[in-house]
C-alpha cells in the first residue's frame, strides 16, 4: 500500500490484510501494578505491536483496581484500547443521594446499548460519525454471560445482570478516515430486599478497536477470535488486592471509632476547660482551634485540586486528546502525536502535530511557529 501524506509527514498504513484471523502471530505482555510493583495482568496482543498499560485505583463507589492499556501497530494507525471502567451507584430510597467522587451520576441500571449512546454523545465533539451497530464477538459475549451468572451468587437478595453492545463510528484523521468499534458491557447488581431495596451499582467496561477505513473488520475478527481485550489477572496480585481492601475496611472502621471517641473527649475537655480555666486559657484554646481549622481547610483544598487535576487528565485519556498551551492559549489536540506547534495570525491559530522530534514547520509552512507545551487537562503545568 502506498504511503499516505498528512501535512509534512509521510505515514505508511499497516495492513491486517485478508488472511484468516488465526494466522496473525500473537505475543503476551503484562501489566505491572505500580501500587505493589508486581505483575497484575497478562495481555495478548499482535506480535510486533507496541504496548502501554497500567493499573488504576477504583473510585470511591468501587475500589477494585482496574487495568487500562493501549496496544497499537508501529505506525500508530491500528489500535486496540481498554479504557478505565465507568462506575456508579444508586439509592432511590435515600433522599438527597449524590454520586461520590470519581463515579458517574447515573441513577439506575442501564443497558450497554444505552450506555454507548451516552458515551458517544460525550465524545461526539471530536467530529465522530456513527455508522451503526456491530457484533460484539462470541467469546466476548460468553464472558459477559459468565459475569452475569457470577454476580447472581453474590448474596441471596442481590440480582445481577450483564449485557454487551457495540457500535461502528468513523473519525477523520487528516486526509483519511479512521473506523472504530466502540464496545461495552455493563454489569449491574440490585438489591431485591432489605433496607436498600432497588438500590445497587453498575460498572461499564469499554474497549476500542480502530483502523484505517476498510481495515476495521479484519482487526475485529482478530480481536474476537482470541478475545484479545480479556485481562486475566495474576493470583498473587489478587491476593494482595484483597488483603489491602480488607485492611482498608478495618482502618475505616477504626478511624470512625477514633473520630467518635475524639469527638466525645473534645466535648468533655471543652466543658472542663470552660469550668476550670481562666478566660485567657479559654481564648488560647479557641485560637488553637481556629489554627487547626484553617490548616484542615488548606489541606482539603490542596487535595481537591489534586483530584481535579487527575480527573482532567483521565478525561483527556478517555477522549484520545491531550492539552497543550502555546500561541493559541490552552487547546485540546489529538494525543496521537508527541509534538505540537502553533502559529497565530490575527485571531486565527493553526496547529501542526508530528511524532518527529526534529521536525520544524518554520520555513516550510507560512507563519511564525513555536512548539506548544503539554500541560494537565485542566491547564495546570506538570
Amino acid at each position: 500500500m502506498p504511503p499516505l501524506r498528512h501535512g509534512l509527514l509521510t505515514l505508511t498504513v499497516a495492513c491486517l490484510c485478508a488472511s484468516p484471523a488465526g494466522a496473525q502471530s500473537l505475543t503476551t505482555v503484562f501489566i505491572i501494578d505500580p501500587a505493589y510493583g508486581i505483575k497484575a495482568f497478562d495481555i495478548t496482543i499482535p506480535a510486533g505491536w507496541k504496548f502501554d498499560g497500567t493499573v488504576m485505583p477504583g473510585p470511591e463507589c468501587s475500589r477494585v483496581p482496574m487495568p487500562v492499556f493501549r496496544a497499537y501497530s508501529p505506525d500508530g494507525l491500528t489500535e486496540m484500547r481498554l479504557l478505565p471502567a465507568f462506575n456508579w451507584t444508586f439509592h432511590p430510597s435515600f433522599k438527597g443521594f449524590h454520586a461520590v467522587n470519581g463515579c458517574v451520576p447515573y441513577t439506575g441500571r442501564m443497558p450497554a446499548e444505552d450506555f454507548l449512546k451516552h458515551y458517544v454523545e460525550m465524545i461526539a465533539s471530536n467530529g465522530m460519525h456513527v455508522v451503526g451497530p456491530m457484533a460484539v464477538g462470541a467469546a466476548y459475549q460468553q464472558r459477559v454471560a459468565a459475569v452475569a451468572q457470577n454476580m447472581n451468587h453474590i448474596a441471596p437478595n442481590i440480582r445481577g445482570s450483564a449485557d454487551a453492545a457495540a457500535v461502528r463510528v468513523e473519525t477523520v484523521n487528516g486526509t483519511f478516515i479512521i473506523e472504530q468499534r466502540l464496545r461495552a458491557y455493563v454489569e449491574c447488581r440490585i438489591a431485591d430486599s432489605g433496607p436498600d431495596t432497588n438500590g445497587g451499582g453498575c460498572s461499564a467496561h469499554v474497549d476500542v478497536e480502530r483502523a484505517p477505513k476498510g481495515k476495521l473488520d479484519a482487526l475485529c475478527s482478530l480481536v474476537d477470535a482470541h478475545d484479545l481485550v480479556k485481562t486475566p489477572h495474576e493470583d498473587a496480585w489478587l491476593q494482595r488486592v484483597q488483603q489491602t481492601m480488607a485492611q482498608r475496611a478495618g482502618e475505616d472502621q477504626a478511624r470512625l471509632t477514633r473520630q467518635q471517641q475524639a469527638g466525645q473527649a473534645m466535648l468533655k475537655k471543652q466543658f472542663d476547660d470552660f469550668m476550670a480555666t481562666s478566660q485567657r486559657n479559654h481564648e488560647a484554646f479557641m485560637a488553637q482551634q481556629e489554627s487547626s481549622f484553617r490548616s484542615s481547610m488548606n489541606s482539603a483544598n490542596a487535595a481537591m485540586n489534586a483530584r481535579t487535576t487527575a480527573a482532567s487528565d483521565w478525561v483527556d485519556y478517555a477522549l484520545d486528546q491531550q492539552t497543550v498551551v502555546g500561541q493559541g492559549g490552552v487547546a485540546k489536540v489529538s494525543n496521537s502525536y508527541t509534538h505540537t506547534w502553533s502559529s497565530t495570525v490575527g485571531n486565527q491559530t493553526q496547529w501542526f502535530q508530528t511524532n518527529d522530534p526534529n521536525a520544524n514547520p518554520n520555513g516550510t509552512l507560512s507563519g511564525n511557529w513555536t512548539e506548544d507545551t503539554k500541560v494537565h487537562g485542566n491547564g495546570q503545568s506538570f
